[in-house]
Protein backbone atom coordinates (compact mmCIF):
# COMPACT_ATOMS: atom_id res chain seq x y z
CA UNK A 1 0.00 0.00 0.00
CA UNK A 2 1.34 3.08 -1.23
CA UNK A 3 2.43 6.33 1.73
CA UNK A 4 -0.88 8.49 0.65
CA UNK A 5 -3.33 5.84 0.51
CA UNK A 6 -2.27 4.51 4.02
CA UNK A 7 -2.40 8.09 5.28
CA UNK A 8 -6.24 8.49 3.90
CA UNK A 9 -6.93 4.90 5.53
CA UNK A 10 -5.49 6.09 8.82
CA UNK A 11 -7.72 9.19 8.92
CA UNK A 12 -10.87 7.21 7.57
CA UNK A 13 -10.21 4.49 10.47
CA UNK A 14 -9.84 7.56 12.84
CA UNK A 15 -13.23 8.81 11.62
CA UNK A 16 -15.48 6.30 13.30
CA UNK A 17 -17.19 7.82 15.98
CA UNK A 18 -17.21 5.55 18.73
CA UNK A 19 -18.08 7.11 21.20
CA UNK A 20 -21.20 8.66 19.76
CA UNK A 21 -21.88 4.47 18.46
CA UNK A 22 -21.55 3.80 21.94
CA UNK A 23 -24.08 6.55 23.03
CA UNK A 24 -26.67 5.22 20.25
CA UNK A 25 -26.24 1.86 20.34
CA UNK A 26 -25.72 0.86 24.28
CA UNK A 27 -27.89 3.72 25.87
CA UNK A 28 -29.88 5.23 23.10
CA UNK A 29 -28.91 8.68 23.71
CA UNK A 30 -27.20 11.32 20.91
CA UNK A 31 -24.67 12.54 23.28
CA UNK A 32 -23.68 15.49 21.28
CA UNK A 33 -27.00 16.79 23.32
CA UNK A 34 -25.03 16.61 26.07
CA UNK A 35 -22.06 18.73 27.78
CA UNK A 36 -20.02 20.94 24.76
CA UNK A 37 -22.26 19.40 22.26
CA UNK A 38 -19.05 17.30 21.25
CA UNK A 39 -19.02 13.27 20.07
CA UNK A 40 -16.16 12.80 22.56
CA UNK A 41 -15.69 10.15 25.48
CA UNK A 42 -16.40 13.12 27.74
CA UNK A 43 -19.79 13.27 26.31
CA UNK A 44 -20.53 9.43 27.08
CA UNK A 45 -20.01 10.03 30.61
CA UNK A 46 -22.11 13.16 31.19
CA UNK A 47 -24.76 11.72 28.90
CA UNK A 48 -24.93 8.31 30.36
CA UNK A 49 -23.41 8.85 34.23
CA UNK A 50 -21.29 4.90 33.15
CA UNK A 51 -17.69 5.73 34.10
CA UNK A 52 -17.60 2.00 32.79
CA UNK A 53 -18.77 3.20 29.30
CA UNK A 54 -16.41 6.31 29.54
CA UNK A 55 -13.60 4.73 30.10
CA UNK A 56 -14.58 2.36 27.11
CA UNK A 57 -15.13 5.23 25.00
CA UNK A 58 -11.76 6.52 26.18
CA UNK A 59 -9.87 3.34 25.29
CA UNK A 60 -11.64 3.10 21.80
CA UNK A 61 -10.75 6.56 21.19
CA UNK A 62 -7.23 6.22 21.58
CA UNK A 63 -7.03 3.16 19.62
CA UNK A 64 -7.96 4.55 16.62
CA UNK A 65 -5.24 6.23 16.75
CA UNK A 66 -2.66 4.01 18.47
CA UNK A 67 -3.87 0.86 15.67
CA UNK A 68 -2.62 2.21 12.26
CA UNK A 69 -0.38 4.71 13.45
CA UNK A 70 1.60 1.54 15.48
CA UNK A 71 1.37 -0.47 12.39
CA UNK A 72 2.54 2.29 10.07
CA UNK A 73 6.09 3.11 12.45
CA UNK A 74 6.60 -0.38 13.61
CA UNK A 75 5.85 -2.69 10.74
CA UNK A 76 5.61 -0.66 7.97
CA UNK A 77 8.91 1.26 9.32
CA UNK A 78 7.81 4.85 8.74
CA UNK A 79 9.93 5.84 11.40
CA UNK A 80 10.90 9.20 9.45
CA UNK A 81 8.87 12.21 8.22
CA UNK A 82 5.89 10.40 6.47
CA UNK A 83 5.43 9.40 10.20
CA UNK A 84 4.05 13.07 10.98
CA UNK A 85 1.14 13.27 8.06
CA UNK A 86 -0.27 9.62 9.43
CA UNK A 87 -0.04 10.66 13.04
CA UNK A 88 -1.91 13.87 11.99
CA UNK A 89 -4.34 11.75 9.77
CA UNK A 90 -5.31 9.94 12.23
CA UNK A 91 -6.03 13.49 14.88
CA UNK A 92 -7.63 14.88 11.82
CA UNK A 93 -10.03 11.66 11.23
CA UNK A 94 -11.14 11.86 15.20
CA UNK A 95 -11.93 16.01 15.36
CA UNK A 96 -13.04 16.21 11.70
CA UNK A 97 -14.90 13.13 10.90
CA UNK A 98 -16.76 12.91 7.31
CA UNK A 99 -19.09 10.55 8.95
CA UNK A 100 -19.97 13.14 11.07
CA UNK A 101 -20.21 16.50 8.74
CA UNK A 102 -16.80 17.11 9.62
CA UNK A 103 -17.32 17.44 13.06
CA UNK A 104 -15.86 15.87 15.76
CA UNK A 105 -14.41 15.12 19.19
CA UNK A 106 -11.28 17.58 20.93
CA UNK A 107 -9.24 14.73 20.32
CA UNK A 108 -7.39 14.48 23.38
CA UNK A 109 -7.87 10.78 23.75
CA UNK A 110 -6.39 10.28 20.73
CA UNK A 111 -3.48 12.34 21.00
CA UNK A 112 -2.83 10.13 23.87
CA UNK A 113 -3.23 6.76 21.23
CA UNK A 114 -1.36 8.30 18.81
CA UNK A 115 1.65 9.33 20.98
CA UNK A 116 1.35 5.62 22.32
CA UNK A 117 1.86 4.43 18.91
CA UNK A 118 4.78 5.74 18.72
CA UNK A 119 6.67 6.08 22.11
CA UNK A 120 5.18 2.95 23.58
CA UNK A 121 4.04 4.35 27.49
CA UNK A 122 6.75 7.05 27.11
CA UNK A 123 4.58 9.91 26.32
CA UNK A 124 1.51 8.58 27.34
CA UNK A 125 2.47 8.44 31.19
CA UNK A 126 3.48 12.18 30.53
CA UNK A 127 0.65 13.37 28.92
CA UNK A 128 -1.63 12.09 32.22
CA UNK A 129 1.09 13.34 34.84
CA UNK A 130 0.54 16.40 32.98
CA UNK A 131 -2.81 16.45 33.12
CA UNK A 132 -2.86 15.84 36.64
CA UNK A 133 -1.03 18.78 37.05
CA UNK A 134 -2.26 21.01 35.13
CA UNK A 135 -5.72 20.25 36.26
CA UNK A 136 -5.00 21.18 39.48
CA UNK A 137 -3.10 24.43 38.81
CA UNK A 138 -5.47 25.83 36.12
CA UNK A 139 -9.16 26.76 36.39
CA UNK A 140 -10.17 26.47 32.92
CA UNK A 141 -10.21 22.59 31.41
CA UNK A 142 -9.63 23.90 28.01
CA UNK A 143 -6.32 25.84 29.06
CA UNK A 144 -5.33 22.33 30.70
CA UNK A 145 -5.04 20.81 27.84
CA UNK A 146 -2.97 23.67 25.86
CA UNK A 147 -0.97 23.59 29.17
CA UNK A 148 -0.36 19.95 28.27
CA UNK A 149 0.69 20.47 24.89
CA UNK A 150 3.19 22.63 25.27
CA UNK A 151 4.90 20.51 28.28
CA UNK A 152 4.91 17.63 25.84
CA UNK A 153 6.91 20.08 23.51
CA UNK A 154 9.43 20.58 26.43
CA UNK A 155 9.91 17.18 27.12
CA UNK A 156 10.25 16.36 23.59
CA UNK A 157 12.91 19.24 22.82
CA UNK A 158 14.87 17.33 26.16
CA UNK A 159 14.61 13.87 25.20
CA UNK A 160 13.31 13.36 21.57
CA UNK A 161 14.72 16.24 19.49
CA UNK A 162 13.96 15.03 15.77
CA UNK A 163 11.86 16.63 13.18
CA UNK A 164 9.23 14.05 12.08
CA UNK A 165 8.05 13.54 16.23
CA UNK A 166 8.39 17.84 16.25
CA UNK A 167 6.25 18.09 13.02
CA UNK A 168 3.43 16.00 14.24
CA UNK A 169 3.54 17.82 17.69
CA UNK A 170 2.92 20.85 15.76
CA UNK A 171 0.20 19.32 13.42
CA UNK A 172 -1.45 17.84 16.76
CA UNK A 173 -1.19 20.93 18.73
CA UNK A 174 -2.80 23.26 15.91
CA UNK A 175 -6.01 20.36 15.78
CA UNK A 176 -5.97 20.94 19.78
CA UNK A 177 -6.15 24.84 19.59
CA UNK A 178 -8.80 24.44 17.55
CA UNK A 179 -10.88 22.45 18.62
CA UNK A 180 -10.73 23.86 22.18
CA UNK A 181 -10.95 27.85 20.33
CA UNK A 182 -13.84 28.62 22.30
CA UNK A 183 -11.92 28.39 26.10
CA UNK A 184 -9.55 30.09 24.82
CA UNK A 185 -10.55 33.48 25.09
CA UNK A 186 -9.72 34.70 28.30
CA UNK A 187 -5.96 34.06 29.94
CA UNK A 188 -5.92 30.98 32.21
CA UNK A 189 -6.73 31.22 36.22
CA UNK A 190 -3.49 29.97 37.90
CA UNK A 191 -5.34 28.23 41.09
CA UNK A 192 -2.12 27.54 42.58
CA UNK A 193 1.59 26.27 41.47
CA UNK A 194 3.12 23.17 42.54
CA UNK A 195 -0.33 21.89 43.61
CA UNK A 196 0.99 18.45 44.53
CA UNK A 197 3.98 20.20 47.04
CA UNK A 198 1.79 21.88 48.96
CA UNK A 199 -1.50 21.58 51.15
CA UNK A 200 -4.83 20.73 49.84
Amino acid sequence: MSFLAYTLLTYLIAAIPYSLLIGKLRFGVDIRQYGDGNPGATNVYRATGSRLWYIIAVIADALKGTVPVGFAYWVLGWQGLEIAPIGIAAICGHAFSPFLGFKGGKSVAITGGVWTAITIFELPIVIGLMLAYWYKSIRESDWVVVAMMLSVLLYLLLTRPNLPLLLLWLGNFIIVLFKHRRGLHHPPTFVRWLPFLQAA
